[in-house]
Order: C-alpha cells, then sequence, then structure tokens
C-alpha cells in the first residue's frame, strides 16, 4: 500500500499538470508547452517505475526504451523550459544534440529488447531489482545500457544544473537591466522556486541514480518519502510555471566601460547628460511599466549604450535607476500630501503595485512608508 501510494503521488500531479498545461499553452505562454513537455517526460519516468517495481514486466519490456530516454531527456527538458520563459525562439534543429544521447540510448534499447528472449529479460528485471546474479550475455548487454545511462545521467545533473543556474542568474541580470516594473512577470518568485527545485530535484536525484532501483524496490519508507519530496517539487513548479508570464530578454554581452574607445567614451558621457535630462524633465518614471527600449527609443540610441551608461556610470541597474526616482517622488508626496493612502502614493509615484513599493521603499529607506511618514510629520 505504502509503495502504491508513493508512485501514485508523482504520477497523478505530473499527469494532471501537463494535460492542464498544454491545453492552456498559446503563443503568448508557450513556457507552459514546454512545462508540459518536462512534466510529461517525468510522468514516462514514475510510470515506468510503476510497471517495474509491480512487476508488468511484460508490459515493460516495450517500455523500457521510453523510460531510459526519458531519464535523459529529464534535464534537457528543463533546461528548455527555462529558456522559453524568456520568450526566446526554440530552432529545433539548434536544441537536437541536447537530446542526442537520450534519442540514441532509446534506440538502442529497443533493439536489444526486440532482440532477447523473455527469460533472458526477467534475469536482467530480477538483477536491476533484487540484484540477483547475471549469467546471460543478452541480460548483461541490458543491464549495461541501463547502468550506462544511469551514469550518463549523474553527469547530465551536474553539467544541465551549472547551465541552468548560470542562465537563470544572468537573465535575471538581464530583467533588472531592462524593466523598471519586474511584479509584472512575477519573475521574484520564479527564480527562487526554480533555483530551489534544481537544487532539492538535484541531491536526492543524484542519491536515487548512484544506487539505482534495487534499495527503492525493497524498502518502502525510502521510496514514499523521495516520492513525496518530488511531488511537491513538481506541484510548486507547475504552479509557478502557469503563473509566469515569458518575456523577451537579450543576453548579448554589453560593451565593458575598460574595453570601450574614447570616442565611445565620449558617446557615453554625453548620454549619460541626457538620460538625467530625459528623466528630470520628462519624468518618464511616472509610467509604470517604463522598460529600457522606451528610454532608448526616446534618446535616439540602442538599449546596450543605455544599459552600459547606467551599469558603468551611475552605478545601478536600470530597475535601480528608475525605482530611486519613484522613490523620491514618493517621499515628497508623503511629506506634502498626509491625506492620501499608501496605495495612492505607490501609483502616484509610479509603481506598479502597493507591495512592490513597500518592499523596495524599506530597501532603500530602511524603513516602511507608513513609518517614514510618522518620521517626517
Amino acid at each position: 500500500m505504502i509503495k502504491l501510494i508513493a508512485l501514485l503521488s508523482p504520477l497523478s500531479i505530473n499527469l494532471y499538470g501537463a494535460i492542464f498545461l498544454f491545453a492552456t499553452a498559446t503563443k503568448q505562454f508557450k513556457n507552459r508547452f514546454f512545462l508540459g513537455l518536462f512534466l510529461a517526460n517525468s510522468f514516462i519516468l514514475f510510470l515506468g517505475h510503476f510497471l517495474s517495481f509491480y512487476e508488468y514486466w511484460k508490459i515493460f519490456q516495450y517500455f523500457d526504451f521510453l523510460f531510459l530516454g526519458a531519464i535523459l531527456a529529464f534535464y534537457p527538458l528543463y533546461y528548455l523550459y527555462i529558456y522559453s520563459a524568456f520568450n526566446f525562439n526554440i530552432i529545433p534543429i539548434k536544441w537536437i544534440y541536447h537530446f542526442t544521447p537520450s534519442i540514441i540510448i532509446a534506440a538502442l534499447m529497443l533493439i536489444v529488447t526486440s532482440l532477447v528472449s523473455w527469460e533472458n529479460y526477467i534475469e536482467y528485471m530480477n538483477n536491476n531489482l533484487y540484484a540477483s546474479e547475471l549469467t546471460s550475455s543478452s541480460s548483461k548487454i541490458l543491464a549495461y545500457l541501463y547502468k550506462g545511462t544511469r551514469y550518463f545521467h549523474l553527469v547530465q545533473i551536474i553539467g544541465y544544473n551549472f547551465l541552468t543556474i548560470r542562465f537563470i542568474l544572468r537573465a535575471h541580470q538581464e530583467m533588472n537591466n531592462s524593466f523598471s516594473n519586474l511584479d509584472k512577470y512575477q519573475l521574484r518568485y520564479f527564480y527562487v522556486v526554480n533555483i530551489s527545485f534544481i537544487l532539492f530535484m538535484s541531491i536526492p536525484g543524484f542519491y536515487v541514480t548512484l544506487i539505482g532501483r534495487t534499495p527503492l524496490n525493497t524498502n518502502d519508507y525510502l521510496l514514499l518519502s523521495s516520492c513525496i519530496l518530488f511531488s511537491l517539487l513538481y506541484l510548486i513548479i507547475a504552479i509557478i510555471g502557469i503563473r509566469q508570464i515569458p518575456v523577451a530578454i537579450d543576453l548579448k554581452t554589453m560593451v565593458p566601460k575598460n574595453e570601450a574607445g574614447k570616442e565611445q567614451l565620449y558617446e557615453f558621457n554625453e548620454l549619460e547628460k541626457e538620460l538625467y535630462l530625459y528623466f528630470s524633465n520628462e519624468k518618464p518614471w511616472l509610467v509604470p511599466n517604463l522598460n529600457i527600449w522606451e528610454v532608448a527609443k526616446h534618446l535616439g540610441t540602442n538599449r546596450s549604450y543605455i544599459s552600459n551608461v547606467i551599469n558603468e556610470k551611475v552605478g545601478c541597474n536600470f530597475n535601480q535607476f528608475v525605482n530611486n526616482y519613484r522613490i523620491k517622488e514618493a517621499k515628497l508626496l508623503l511629506k506634502q500630501t498626509p491625506n492620501k493612502t499608501i496605495t495612492e502614493i505607490s501609483e502616484l509615484a509610479g509603481f506598479g503595485s502597493v507591495n512592490s513599493f513597500i518592499r523596495i521603499f524599506k530597501k532603500v529607506e530602511k524603513c516602511t512608508p507608513s513609518e517614514y511618514r510618522k518620521k517626517i510629520l
């Protein structure tokens, strides 16, 4: 009973999660499609465990190639989902090499399972789940394919975790350099949840992959604890994925100040003056959804130059630069209009929401807007 509950938990979450994400995916929310693929792949993994642990081996023999392919597609699909969350164009030809190991191992397993006898396959499964001895060459080949898949998956865990975390951190930096209001995209939770997902999925995942299926098959409580953890992680990542709004960013490397020529440095100095003049006279920061492309368009330059000027010469990112103006406006309003509510002050100062206003104000001023008002009045 424990084993059944353990296996059905991630199975149901991945199945219903994938169906819902596929059903709600659109061109605007293409990240849901790729997250749906990831959950569907995870469903295949846990269905394989279910069939093997409950000894539906006659069915599993023809499912085994999908199971091994799904193991090696797990982290590439997750990386693909993270990539899609920032609205990049997914070009199948460029991404195919990420799934080449999965395709190759699935094809090899399909060929071998089609050729081996049923007796040899039973011998392989008994070794896989109960650590019994292998005697035939056919069963040994099957075991080598399975163990080779596991070992390569261990390498994938390390490699793709590095790639994914690096991408998320770069994307976070670029978002701060592009948008003045991040709450619209719920990115604060997106980063925290996905990095947590990577860490909490990878550590037990590495352990489970390393020890194989025998300990899980013979220890119901180890299986239950692993499945409960994975189920919670899948549920959280599905909820955040549904709420996440994809947004286009550009991760092209910007020109550092120390690599710019004299003429470019002169342009940067002039651009800095124009930027301050524009913000003082036009007050674009009063627009809640102001982004760096709109500022660049007004100043007749490109977003990379604006970003470089703010990063190198002002010493902050675009998000901080704009919100500093909003904080100054809010402080002035708090002093001059004591009858206005904090929500009204937030809107008048250009913040996207009262929650972001309070959070940013407290971070800058070390107190809440209400506390600040009490101090000055």
